[in-house]
Order: C-alpha cells, then sequence, then structure tokens
C-alpha cells in the first residue's frame, strides 16, 4: 500500500490534495513531509467550539464581514506548505475568493495538542509558517498551561511579536479585532 504514495520529503500539494480523506485523519504537508496528526480530544473540540461561538458572537455584533471556518480544511500557506488551522478567519475579499480552499487568512487559531512533536509543531514550527504566511494574527490556545498567546505580525520583519500571553484569571484579546475579548478562565472550563 505504501509504495502507491510518494516518499516522505516527495510529496507535492498535488499528491497531498488528492489523497483520500475518508478515514478522517487530519494531515497537513510541510516541505515535502506528510504530517498525520493525532485526532482531537473532546476537551480539544470543547475549547474549539466555544472559541468559534466567542468570535462569530463579536463578528456579528459589529457587523464585520468575512467568515470563520474550521477543521479540518486544507489551508495553502506558500507552495509546498498546507496547514489545517483548528480555527480560520477570512475577511471578506478572502472569503469571496475562496472556493474550496482557503490560501490566505487574516487570523488562524490552534489548540495545541499534547505530545512533544505536536506541541513544537503548534509552538514553533507553525508560528514561523503562519507569519512567511502573511497571517495578522496567531492565537495558540494551550490546554496543558492554561495560556493563549495571541501573536501579531511584523510585516517588515515577517514575524511576529507577542500581543499578550494571557493566563487564567486574565483576559485574552485581539489586536485584530479591537474590542474582543475573552476570559482565559471560560475558555478552559471543563464543560
Amino acid at each position: 500500500m505504501a509504495l502507491k504514495y510518494p516518499l516522505q520529503g516527495e510529496w507535492t500539494e498535488h499528491d497531498f490534495l488528492q489523497l483520500d480523506r475518508s478515514d478522517n485523519h487530519l494531515r497537513e504537508l510541510s516541505n515535502g513531509q506528510l504530517e498525520v496528526l493525532p485526532m482531537p480530544s473532546a476537551y480539544h473540540q470543547r475549547i474549539l467550539r466555544f472559541l468559534l461561538y466567542a468570535f462569530e458572537s463579536y463578528l456579528q455584533l459589529n457587523k464585520i464581514g468575512g467568515e470563520l471556518l474550521f477543521a479540518p480544511l486544507p489551508t495553502r500557506l506558500f507552495e509546498g506548505t498546507i496547514r489545517e488551522p483548528d480555527l480560520i478567519y477570512l475577511s471578506p475579499a478572502q472569503s469571496a475568493a475562496t472556493d474550496k480552499y482557503p490560501t490566505q487568512a487574516d487570523l488562524v487559531l490552534e489548540v495545541v495538542s499534547g505530545s512533544p512533536a505536536d506541541r513544537r509543531r503548534d509552538l514553533v514550527t507553525k508560528r514561523k509558517e503562519y507569519a512567511q504566511a502573511n497571517i495578522k494574527e496567531y492565537w495558540i490556545v494551550d490546554p496543558k498551561t492554561n495560556t493563549i498567546h495571541v501573536l501579531a505580525l511584523n510585516k517588515a520583519t515577517k514575524r511576529y511579536r507577542r500581543h499578550g500571553k494571557f493566563t487564567t484569571g486574565q483576559t485574552a484579546t485581539s489586536k485584530l479585532f479591537k474590542g474582543f475579548s475573552v476570559a482565559v478562565a471560560d475558555v478552559f472550563k471543563k464543560r
């Protein structure tokens, strides 16, 4: 079976997008490498649902266009790199330009998974890739430490700077969406 797939390091975007997705595995492509992601836990999904509703309510209340989408949804960052952020915000222009798969986002959010490799991917690798893709804001939601890191892109350096590191007892805010806030304790509350 493995012989019909490319070797690691030789995967192309075409190969990746032709994969059969009926097995419900989350996959990403980075540098010709196929990465199989862990399935999210119920707790992971509850965190994501809470944040989806919080962002959606804010957008509707403030009559901000665009749309929020969520994984699984392949998102092309740049040549040879396709990620599946847990949550993605597309501006009205990006939303209108997106037919099948997004190619540009304004905000992405990842709920960090537990293994050391998964943590490194979300905290280090994706941070670099999302900055390289000019994504204005990156939320890293870490259930292990009950912390939300909000990173804002410095366009001149194509690097993120910390907008805030928010922990229990604090309120996480967005640089992109003025006035948006969410209590960190509410995000990590066991539901």
